[in-house]
């Protein structure tokens, strides 16, 4: 086909009505593909953004309810936290073990003969979440409500502590049915 054909093809009114019809359709796919699909694209994407920083509002919600009830908690037992501190303290703090038993034993009237403590590094100054233990044996000699005296008031202390072991034995000195008895007690004391 030469030019001229093609030409009076274009100009005749059958073909013309179809040429406006399909300049609008390109015209129509271009605005489309270029102009409104990336506007699609940037609303799918900010819902989907939304969507995500919902759930993460939601997570910081949860965690500021969490703080403010610490905060509660602490505003309202703020004084008593000092107990937690005597009960489970953050060092070994052995002078206050022993004299804590040593006050026990004197106010219970017993009498205390020998005292040791397992081996304790006083050079780990390492914070740990979990507790460690001071083990501490006492030997005394008592009789019964006496020693029954000395280990309420050994369990009543404001320190943690747990009696590992306990032996009472007649005072084979001393000779009598009724007279003290040889206590020996293995206490273990907690800290952080």
């Amino acid at each position: 086909m030469n030019k001229a054909v093609i030409k009076r093809n274009l100009l005749v009114k059958k073909a013309t009505d179809y040429s406006y019809t399909i300049l609008f359709f390109i015209s129509f796919a271009f605005f489309t593909f270029f102009v409104i699909r990336p506007n699609i694209l940037t609303i799918l994407s900010l819902q989907e953004e939304a969507g995500k920083l919902h759930i993460l509002d939601s997570g910081y919600e949860n965690v500021i309810n969490k703080i403010v009830n610490i905060q509660a908690f602490l505003q309202e037992n703020g004084q008593d936290l000092y107990l937690l501190d005597e009960a489970l303290p953050t060092l070994p703090k052995i002078n206050k073990l022993v004299l804590d038993s040593q006050f026990s034993a004197s106010s219970s009237g017993m009498n205390l003969a020998a005292m040791s403590i397992n081996q304790v590094d006083l050079r780990d100054t390492e914070k740990r979440k979990t507790r460690r233990k001071i083990t501490i044996t006492l030997d005394g000699a008592a009789d019964f409500i006496q020693s029954k005296e000395f280990i309420t008031q050994i369990m009543n202390d404001r320190r943690l502590k747990m009696i590992q072991q306990i032996t009472f034995d007649q005072d084979e000195k001393k000779g009598s049915m009724s007279g003290s008895l040889k206590l020996m007690l293995e206490v273990e004391g907690y800290y952080l």
